[in-house]
């Protein structure tokens, strides 16, 4: 799944699906900071009109915007009486935020989740005179490190000949002895979920692995909505209330409802082939 169908889905399932509005006033010949009447704005839609022209956003264009806040600036301030016409939706998740709180969902899931590269020939080569070897940034538990029989990429994979251990807090493949001939290497390890970068970026979970992103994605939106409807002045004191523990508690309880699950569903770790290490010893086979 892409991070937008996951999006699309967390805007039904909250009800954050975007608002359409139109905001139109008068430029004054001086003015060059306008505001949209609502916001965050949405970033997929919006347009901003002078005379009925078509202005294009960005530092070095016609105006710049602030989707969070709705501000608008204009590199040059329209004309006196020239119509200022402001096309968007609103929402009260953008996509960056929703994509933001993706991430620090994934984050929460913590290296109990995790994907499993086999018998990788590019995360590792062996060189002649080191012994300490740093992993795949990824790694989190390397299964089985192996070392080619003829020294070419082309040969079988076999256990190491020499006593090893990994330093998982250095993420560092610690040999017995310095090798004194490079050599290829195979390495089959658990990988660190990777985080999205983007809107377009494929999801590298599990299809069973969405439904607690989704909880807790509706928590940090709970969170946050909570947080505005706290500071907004156009409710009741008892409406105010009223929406802030719905939305408090709905955190609270998607935050329980994923830490549930995540106990129910922690995956098991596959065995580790790696020999204990033994401080001083080298070789642990004759080559």
């Amino acid at each position: 799944m892409m991070v937008s169908g996951l999006i699309q889905q967390m805007r039904r399932r909250y009800s954050d699906l975007p608002q359409k509005h139109l905001d139109a006033r008068d430029g004054d010949g001086s003015s060059t900071v306008y505001k949209t009447q609502f916001s965050p704005i949405y970033e997929q839609n919006y347009g901003v009109y002078v005379g009925g022209v078509l202005q294009s956003p960005g530092v070095s264009a016609d105006y710049t915007i602030d989707l969070d806040t709705g501000d608008i600036v204009f590199a040059s301030a329209p004309g006196n009486g020239d119509a200022i016409e402001m096309k968007y939706q609103s929402v009260t998740f953008r996509d960056q935020h929703w994509l933001e709180a993706t991430q620090s969902s994934i984050r929460a899931l913590g290296d109990e989740f995790f994907r499993s590269v086999i018998r990788s020939t590019s995360g590792l080569t062996l060189s002649a005179g080191v012994q300490v070897y740093p992993l795949p940034s990824s790694c989190i538990y390397p299964t089985e490190i192996l070392a080619s029989d003829n020294y070419t990429v082309s040969g079988n994979f076999v256990p190491l000949n020499v006593n090893h251990f990994y330093d998982r807090r250095s993420n560092k493949l610690i040999l017995g002895l310095k090798p004194t001939r490079s050599n290829n290497a195979a390495i089959s390890y658990l990988s660190r979920i990777s985080l999205p970068t983007s809107v377009s970026s494929v999801l590298d979970v599990e299809e069973n692995w969405i439904e607690p992103i989704e909880l807790k994605n509706g928590a940090f939106y709970a969170r946050a909505r909570s947080l505005d409807l706290a500071q907004q002045g156009n409710v009741s004191v008892e409406e105010g209330h009223l929406s802030v523990q719905q939305m408090r508690q709905l955190a609270n309880d998607n935050e329980a409802l994923f830490q549930q699950w995540k106990r129910r569903n922690k995956p098991v770790r596959p065995s580790q082939t790696i020999p204990l290490y033994i401080h001083g010893g080298g070789s642990i086979k004759s080559t």
